[in-house]
């Protein structure tokens, strides 16, 4: 008699379905679908999602945010002239 295993080339095709996709707010794929909750910022939530561990990755953000605005706002400067 002759045993079969079923846990290694055959059953990787199985794996095929979408868990996660990219994130509307913080742009990572990390938006899970069938929880509809991103693993990352924590969206829809209001609030974004923020542990003590990861102060460096919320700095990072931080900056990011405030050089949008910056650039933003040095824009809208030029466009009219101030």
């Amino acid at each position: 008699m002759v045993k079969i295993m079923v846990k290694g080339t055959t059953s990787q095709g199985k794996h095929n379905k979408k868990t996660h996709i990219r994130c509307r707010r913080c742009g990572r794929h990390s938006y899970n679908i069938r929880k509809e909750k991103c693993a990352a910022c924590g969206y829809p939530r209001a609030k974004i999602r923020a542990e003590k561990w990861r102060w460096k990755t919320t700095s990072r953000v931080k900056r990011r945010i405030m050089k949008i605005c910056h650039m933003k706002s040095k824009r809208i400067n030029t466009k009219t002239g101030m």
